[in-house]
């Protein structure tokens, strides 16, 4: 299963935004669409907050994220509630239950 975090990542950049990374004392990351500068900032902490921004600069959501908080999928521990985030989530869980149905789980 991917981790939550990742899958996040991912969704923002395959859309054309981009991501800072605050590690709560710096911003490791600001405004980048460089996946693994993104993914090694969030792993380089015990908890970060991710800010999604479009092409624009216009802030679309936002996530708090602790790696290897139990499971995968709840390595995004919260996230800002607008329609950006909501359908991420949808996205999201929908590959899981594929994910799950594909290995005879569900």
């Amino acid at each position: 299963m991917k981790r939550s975090d990742y899958h996040l990542v991912e969704y923002a950049l395959a859309h054309g935004h981009t991501l800072s990374v605050w590690d709560g004392e710096e911003w490791q990351v600001r405004r980048s669409s460089n996946y693994e500068a993104i993914a090694g900032a969030i792993d380089s902490v015990e908890e970060s907050w991710l800010l999604i921004r479009d092409s624009n600069g216009n802030e679309l959501g936002s996530a708090h994220t602790i790696p290897f908080n139990g499971e995968p999928c709840e390595y995004v521990a919260d996230h800002s509630y607008n329609e950006y985030m909501i359908n991420w989530h949808d996205e999201y869980e929908f590959r899981i239950s594929e994910n799950l149905a594909e290995r005879g789980i569900y």
